[in-house]
């Protein structure tokens, strides 16, 4: 009995490594693999547990490995076979159970849990069933945190040690066969999705190459059934809720008033809700739309309820059937859309025997990028058709269609016996003269369309009145009291300076007045005390200082007003334009004539110095003698604020600041001051725009052409 045991163990072994070569599918191979190691082991139940994508983020909390705990970490069971299973535990017995499972897939080690019924404490792993679970995980990706895979037999109770670790050993093994193919079939999932991906690309990229968007259309639906492998796909545009038929897949001709049509219809107008990267809704045989939610990341095989029904559709096929697939008609399966505000809609049609209307989450990927570069395509095609004579250009610039690659689904349709390609195509050698014909006519047609005028010049903003306060003596800068942009009053004191030459000058005349004046006191005792001799000399030596204190008094009367200029005070209501004038000047000397501050007095006119190029004076000239002259004034950081200004008259010829070219002042009057905060805004760069009428796109274009090539000639004319 033993060794017909080992017997059997062995085959089921050389079955489960011969099976890892199978093309069925994650499903059925792991239904396969639950089976054989219940038969191997005589356990009672298997169960198959598979990590979700939050299993991949963890926070770990311990400083060892057994007090290791993995939070937001799920296993859902994805095989469930015997009668000892997960499926009795409550919600606590589920989550101590979860908890022993992270244990171990953290651990990354096999292990045997005996039973602890009625473990309630779901921080510590126990196995709630009455059964010993052994538990081994499955590597897939080795570089994952976290196994993908674990697999739990519910062994016999009572078994020795022995037994156990022969049960550990052969469950590892059948674990590491398992990763085996786990792993090829997650590399033939992938090779198989980025072959989608390369058909999806190849049948995109030609539709941006189509000219019509009608030839659009058509591709559009012709890849669609072909990247998603239906027989059909409509594809309806909704216009004012409505929707219209507007291309079928391998379809030249659509009868709008046929039952089909009316399926198709009343599909494209069931509601849908944008659910993953697209927007669908299942139709079911009534005509009925179910809103399914697209899976974003969902299992990459087939879940089991899907195989069985296959399975099932694949026995009645077997056993025969009285209508076969190809004869059924196709009727509306699903619909799809970008969004749900989309006016585009693709109707999927399918023979509703044995088939899924639930699109998976490759497809919908693959769906998605289609409904993106196909709209594009639309769109392009579009704007060039309705331009005025839009669709004659494009059947002048025609060319024949690219081949289709094998499986992009861009099929050749045929009218009347006709090749689509070639219907808006032309001859090359007539299409290359009629081209050439009507680009001349065109051009030349062009030239004569009139168009605005406009002459742009750079300029700037200054107030014409400005009052400037400036040093009339070498002085120094003793006191500022006022601000940049405070408001003041005529009387108002500016800033103050202090002139020591002036108060040296005063205080020697001062001085030698007081001599004088003392001499001339002396001058008079004497006299009152002289004889009548000497009265005559000593009236010729006062008259002399007399003259000389006057003197002395007219240039301290001078003095004291220069003194009084020293006192700089408003002479007009204004804003104050003085930047920065206390870092530049207080405490600082100053010579005669250097500028203080300015004063920006309210009541005054603003005006834009525009520098005109002199390539363009004439035509600002002509339309201010014509009285059309209309300019727009704005300051470079709010274009917004435009202000409009009809006259103005010419100033002298200099060097634009901007860009150094030679041009003629043109002032112009404004309404109103550049706003920014309360600040003043003297010398303010500004954006001109001079509207000098209208003229031809001809004369726009090589006027300064025919300007260079007279003045060239006229040299040896």
């Amino acid at each position: 009995m033993v060794h017909q045991a080992r017997q059997e163990i062995a085959q089921i072994v050389r079955e489960v490594a011969s099976a890892q070569r199978s093309t069925g599918g994650r499903d059925r191979y792991l239904r396969f693999l639950a089976d054989r190691v219940m038969r191997a082991m005589a356990a009672h139940g298997v169960v198959i547990w598979r990590a979700t994508d939050e299993g991949s983020r963890f926070r770990c909390i311990g400083k060892t490995q057994a007090d290791r705990r993995y939070r937001d970490t799920q296993y859902f069971p994805e095989h469930r076979l015997g009668t000892v299973t997960d499926q009795p535990f409550d919600e606590t017995e589920a989550a101590v159970h979860d908890c022993l499972l992270v244990e171990i897939a953290a651990g990354g080690e096999p292990a045997v849990v005996p039973p602890t019924p009625g473990a309630s404490n779901r921080e510590v792993p126990a196995n709630p069933a009455t059964h010993p679970a052994a538990i081994v995980p499955v590597q897939v990706d080795p570089n994952a945190a976290l196994p993908t895979c674990l697999i739990e037999v519910f062994l016999e109770p009572g078994g020795s040690p022995n037994s156990q670790r022969g049960a550990l050993r052969f469950l590892a093994q059948m674990a590491d066969l398992a990763g085996e193919y786990l792993r090829s079939d997650q590399l033939r999932t992938l090779t198989r999705r980025l072959k989608s991906i390369e058909d999806c690309v190849r049948a995109v990229d030609p539709m941006q190459s189509l000219s019509t968007t009608r030839e659009v259309e058509n591709a559009w639906v012709d890849a669609a059934a072909s990247v998603l492998a239906v027989p059909r796909v409509a594809l309806c545009r909704v216009d004012r809720g409505r929707p219209k038929i507007v291309a079928v897949s391998h379809i030249d001709r659509i009868d709008q008033h046929s039952d089909a049509a009316e399926r198709i219809r009343a599909a494209a107008e069931q509601g849908i809700q944008s659910r993953g990267p697209i927007a669908f809704a299942a139709i079911d045989e009534d005509g009925n739309a179910a809103i399914e939610r697209v899976p974003v990341d969902a299992p990459d095989a087939e879940s089991s309820q899907q195989m069985e029904r296959r399975e099932g559709g694949d026995r009645r096929k077997a056993a025969g059937s009285n209508e076969p697939d190809d004869t059924k008609p196709v009727q509306p399966i699903g619909v799809a859309a970008l969004h749900e505000d989309s006016r585009w809609r693709m109707v999927l049609l399918d023979r509703m025997s044995g088939s899924d209307s639930i699109l998976d989450a490759e497809k919908a990927a693959l769906l998605e990028r289609l409904l993106i570069g196909a709209e594009q395509a639309w769109t392009a095609a579009y704007r060039v058709e309705v331009i005025p004579g839009g669709r004659w250009w494009t059947r002048l610039t025609a060319v024949p269609s690219i081949t289709a690659s094998p499986g992009t689904g861009l099929q050749t349709r045929k009218e009347s016996g006709v090749d689509v390609r070639h219907r808006f195509g032309v001859g090359p050698f007539r299409r290359r003269i009629t081209l050439s014909v009507a680009i001349a006519l065109t051009a030349g047609l062009l030239m004569w369309v009139p168009i605005p005028l406009t002459v742009p010049a750079t300029g700037v903003i200054r107030p014409l009145e400005i009052d400037g306060y400036h040093s009339g003596f070498d002085a120094t800068v003793q006191s500022i009291d006022v601000e940049h942009g405070q408001r003041v009053q005529r009387g108002d004191v500016l800033a103050t300076l202090h002139s020591r030459s002036l108060t040296e000058q005063q205080t020697t005349l001062l001085g030698r007045r007081s001599v004088l004046v003392e001499r001339r006191g002396q001058l008079n005792r004497n006299l009152m005390s002289a004889p009548d001799s000497g009265k005559l000399a000593g009236q010729s030596s006062g008259d002399e200082v007399n003259e000389e204190i006057a003197s002395i008094d007219q240039q301290l009367a001078i003095i004291s007003e220069g003194l009084e200029q020293l006192v700089l005070r408003a002479r007009r209501d204004g804003r104050v334009d003085a930047w920065r004038v206390r870092e530049r000047l207080a405490h600082r000397p100053l010579r005669r004539g250097d500028t203080v501050l300015n004063v920006i007095a309210d009541q005054t006119e603003w005006v834009v110095d525009a520098t005109v190029a002199q390539a363009r004076v004439r035509h600002v000239d002509l339309a201010m003698q014509a009285g059309t002259l209309q300019a727009d004034v704005a300051t470079r950081w709010s274009p917004e604020q435009v202000q409009m200004t009809d006259r103005g008259h010419f100033g002298p010829v200099v060097t634009d600041p901007v860009d150094g070219t030679r041009g003629v002042i043109f002032r112009m009057p404004l309404s109103e001051s550049p706003e920014l905060g309360d600040q003043p805004l003297a010398e303010t760069p500004a954006r001109v725009a001079i509207r000098c009428g209208r003229t031809s796109i001809g004369q726009f274009l090589f006027e300064d052409v025919l300007t260079w090539v007279r003045t060239r000639a006229g040299m040896y004319l």
